[in-house]
C-alpha cells in the first residue's frame, strides 16, 4: 500500500521575514564599515596636514636661522612678523615668524676660547694680553670680550584649508661681543 499523499500546507512567510532581517543587518554592517572608513580617512588626512604644517614651520625656522647667522647684529635682525610661503607635500603653507628673542647672555671665559679658531680671535682683540694668558702660557678664566647668547624664534602655521595649527620654537646660540645687549 501506498502512503497517503500529503496535502500542501500554506506557507506563513517566515523565510521571507528572516531574509529581510538578515538583509537589514548586512546593510547596517556595510554602512558602519563605510562610516568608520571615512573617519579613519579623516584622521589620516588631519595627521598628514599637521605633519606637513610642522615641516613648513621648520623650513621657515631654518630660513630665519640662516639669516641670523649672516646678521652682524642680532638686535637688528629683520625677521619679526615676516611670513614665509613654504611648499611641502604638494601644498603651500604660510608661516609667520616672530622676531628672535634673547633668553640668556653669559660671559665667555678665556679658557673656553680656541686661539686657532678665527671665530674666537675677535674675543681676544679688545683685551690686555696679560689678562688672557698667564705667566705659564695658559689661558685664564677671566671673561673674554665675548658673550654667548641663547636666542629663540617662534614660527606659527594656521592653515585655513585643512585647519592645521602648529607652533614651533627653535633655539640657537651665538657668540657676540660683550657690549651686545640681550633684549
Amino acid at each position: 500500500m501506498h502512503a497517503p499523499l500529503r496535502t500542501p500546507q500554506r506557507q506563513k512567510g517566515l523565510t521571507l521575514l528572516v531574509s529581510l532581517i538578515m538583509l537589514i543587518v548586512l546593510t547596517l554592517l556595510v554602512l558602519s564599515a563605510i562610516r568608520f572608513g571615512n573617519v579613519n580617512l579623516r584622521i589620516a588626512n588631519n595627521t598628514q596636514a599637521k605633519a606637513e604644517a610642522a615641516a613648513a614651520a621648520n623650513v621657515a625656522l631654518e630660513q630665519v636661522l640662516d639669516a641670523a647667522k649672516a646678521a652682524p647684529n642680532l638686535d637688528q635682525l629683520n625677521v619679526g612678523g615676516k611670513t614665509y610661503t613654504v611648499k611641502t607635500g604638494g601644498r603651500s603653507y604660510n608661516v609667520t615668524t616672530a622676531k628672535p628673542t634673547c633668553n640668556l647672555s653669559r660671559p665667555v671665559p678665556n679658557s673656553e676660547l680656541n686661539p686657532s679658531d678665527p671665530g674666537d680671535l675677535k674675543c681676544f682683540e679688545s683685551q690686555d694680553a696679560d689678562k688672557a694668558i698667564t705667566a705659564s702660557n695658559a689661558m685664564t678664566t677671566a671673561p673674554s670680550a665675548c658673550n654667548t647668547q641663547l636666542w629663540s624664534v617662534q614660527a606659527d602655521v594656521d592653515d585655513g584649508f585643512t585647519g592645521a595649527k602648529v607652533t614651533s620654537v627653535q633655539g640657537f646660540q651665538v657668540r657676540v661681543f660683550s657690549q651686545t645687549a640681550c633684549n
